[in-house]
Formats: structure tokens, C-alpha cells, sequence
């Protein structure tokens, strides 16, 4: 292989392994190669895993309501407005949201409405819930306990999530300050990847505060509880 042949095949191999090429002029000003430069410094990886878990307590449950009515066009107009005020007495403080709201006109002329609202409630006042609805019923209109469901809400899951991850976070400066000591190096964080679905449920609590049901839930305020486990592919490093 000739000079040029030569230099063209080590050009190609530095760009493949992802490096750069440096050059120098001869003495008649044809370029000579040098060196070959790479971009990312050669490191020293620790690859491992990491994982924290926490119990979520909640002493509230998500309470889902019915409605069915069939209403003329009058009593259309405070349909809405009477709904909220049922809603409303079936637990003090509760904030509830409309979820389903939906309307057809039937063969009579009446309109058919069906809505759905939810809200959280405390265990402690789940007692007699579900006979407390149906006493809202009436002539033309019927209110119902769909579900009752036990467990920590969504945002008592996000505040755990975030507990763990500084959980995790710590765990890795400590493995950062041990592997500094022991071999004298700078390591850093160089990738970590979350496990995206990090919640492993505890069917047997959840199942029998279920099984006891509304009615039953009585005698004060019983935390359901929920495990949490963040896991997390932490790779560490230091430039060689």
C-alpha cells in the first residue's frame, strides 16, 4: 500500500471509532498525519442497581356516584344544581368532580340523563354511605355507590415518588464517595434509568377493605396501605 492508501486508511479509522485528525505540514507542504485525536475520553464504569421503597398510607377513598334521571325539560334546567347539592350532603368537605355527563331524548319526550360523579371521603365517613345515596332518590331520578376504592390517591403517590428518587439520589452520592476513596478518582453519574412503572400494590389490604364495603366501614379511620418501589440502572464513571 502506498503513502496516500496508507494515510486515507487511518483517516477512515479515526472517524469510525469516533475520533478526529490532526495534521502538521512537511517541509514541502504536503500534509502529514500526526496523531489521531479521539473526542471522548476513555473511562473507567461501574455499572449497577439501586432501589428504594416506601409504604403510602391513606386514611381516604375514592367514591364513585351514579345518577340516572329522566326529566322534562323544567326540571332539566336545575338538574345540574339539584345533583350538586345531593352530592354535597352525602359528605361534608367533599370536593366532588363530574366525570360523566351525558343526555338523550327518549320515545316520551323526556330527556334521559346519566352522570357520574367522584370524589375522596374519609374512611371514617364511609359509614352508611351507600344507603345515604339511594336516600337521595326520586321519583324520576336514582342516585348509587358505583365503586368505593381503598388506597393512597395520585398525589400521595407523586409525593412518594419524589421521596424516593432523592432516596436514590443519596444512595448514589454515597456510592460516588466511596469509590472516590477507595481508588482515588473523580466518578460521576453518568447515566441512571428509572423504571417506569415503579408501584407494586398490596392486593391483600386493598382486597379485604373491599370486601368489607361501605357499610361495614365504620369505627373510626383505618389507613390502607400501598408499597412503593422505585428501582433505578445507575452507571458511574471517571476518566482514566
Amino acid at each position: 500500500m502506498n503513502k496516500k492508501g496508507l494515510l486515507l486508511t487511518l483517516c477512515l479509522a479515526a472517524l469510525l471509532v469516533g475520533g478526529s485528525v490532526v495534521w502538521a505540514n512537511e517541509d514541502n507542504g504536503k500534509p502529514k498525519l500526526v496523531q489521531l485525536v479521539s473526542e471522548y475520553p476513555s473511562l473507567n464504569q461501574v455499572n449497577y442497581a439501586v432501589s428504594a421503597e416506601q409504604w403510602v398510607s391513606s386514611d381516604t377513598a375514592r367514591v364513585i356516584v351514579g345518577v340516572n334521571a329522566n326529566l322534562n325539560n323544567a326540571a332539566l334546567d336545575h338538574f345540574q344544581e339539584k345533583m350538586n347539592q345531593n352530592l354535597a350532603s352525602l359528605a361534608k368537605d367533599a370536593s366532588w368532580h363530574l366525570t360523566q355527563f351525558d343526555r338523550n331524548e327518549d320515545s316520551s319526550g323526556l330527556e334521559q340523563v346519566t352522570a357520574q360523579a367522584e370524589a375522596r371521603i374519609p374512611n371514617a365517613k364511609l359509614a352508611g354511605l351507600r344507603v345515604k345515596a339511594e336516600s337521595l332518590s326520586q321519583p324520576g331520578s336514582k342516585y348509587r355507590i358505583i365503586d368505593i376504592q381503598y388506597g393512597p390517591s395520585d398525589e400521595d403517590l407523586q409525593t412518594a415518588k419524589q421521596a424516593l428518587r432523592a432516596q436514590v439520589y443519596s444512595s448514589i452520592a454515597r456510592e460516588i464517595k466511596t469509590l472516590n476513596k477507595l481508588y482515588s478518582g473523580q466518578f460521576f453519574i453518568h447515566e441512571i434509568h428509572f423504571d417506569p412503572a415503579p408501584i407494586a400494590p398490596t392486593p391483600t389490604a386493598y382486597m379485604m377493605a373491599r370486601a368489607a364495603g361501605p357499610a361495614e366501614s365504620s369505627g373510626g379511620s383505618v389507613p390502607v396501605n400501598q408499597k412503593l418501589v422505585l428501582e433505578a440502572q445507575v452507571l458511574l464513571a471517571s476518566k482514566v
